[in-house]
């Protein structure tokens, strides 16, 4: 199969933005149904084919004879982040560090050079050490954006600015399908950090405090120099 990622779903300038390009590969690998976990062992290029092979327990995404990412199934339950409230995730994005300096600027996601991106802006939530919240209301309820939108907030759990990190390790699991139109709040909690690698947590829940979707994230630390 072969697998194109449109220039429009960039994260740095030049690659794809890393939950998108996870979900792509969840919605078309068949060992991935349900819960999947997606591993970038390289930066998904835009707007170049690649080919997508598919395996009994795992498939792989190649560029000539590069492997891009594997995809499998996932056999253990994805932890969640606890909910806030609506009103606490619109407050918190007032204090969104990625206005100013942000390392991916043009990011679809969160980045606010994009006037046709997501501008999600995950800020932090008072009295909650670690942890960013914010509201997002889908238009495209596509399984990929709903990917991207679990990725981006959990690398705003610390301040990339200073120290700019991206996914390499995705494991996530779709409860429901987002509703269009409607608020949802996303909030996203930071675990560990370990030399250049660090983990955290993302969910989504719906307008009426459903859980829409949760992720576990391995993100590392990059040279942002000629990015």
């Amino acid at each position: 199969m072969e697998l194109t990622v449109p220039a429009r779903f960039n994260g740095p300038p030049d690659s794809g933005q890393g939950g998108y390009m996870c979900g792509l590969l969840a919605g078309l690998a068949p060992p991935a149904a349900g819960r999947a976990v997606v591993t970038l062992i390289a930066p998904p290029p835009l707007d170049t084919p690649m080919r997508l092979e598919a395996g009994a327990r795992r498939s792989h995404l190649w560029l000539g004879d590069e492997v891009v990412a594997t995809v499998g199934a996932a056999t253990r339950p994805v932890p969640v982040v606890a909910a806030v409230p609506a009103d606490v995730a619109r407050r918190a994005s007032e204090g969104y560090l990625g206005h100013r300096d942000h390392p991916f600027p043009t990011c679809f996601v969160c980045g606010h050079e994009r006037a046709d991106g997501l501008r999600l802006a995950p800020g932090p939530v008072p009295g909650a050490d670690g942890v960013v919240a914010c509201e997002w209301v889908p238009e495209d309820t596509s399984t990929e954006v709903l990917w991207g939108v679990l990725d981006c907030p959990g690398g705003w759990t610390a301040d990339p600015r200073a120290d700019p990190m991206v996914l390499t390790r995705m494991t996530a699991e779709v409860v429901r399908a987002p509703r269009p139109g409607v608020p949802h709040v996303v909030v996203a909690r930071r675990e560990e950090r370990h030399g250049r690698t660090a983990v955290n947590l993302t969910s989504v829940y719906g307008a009426d405090g459903g859980l829409v979707a949760t992720s576990t994230a391995r993100w590392t630390a990059i040279d942002t120099e000629g990015v």
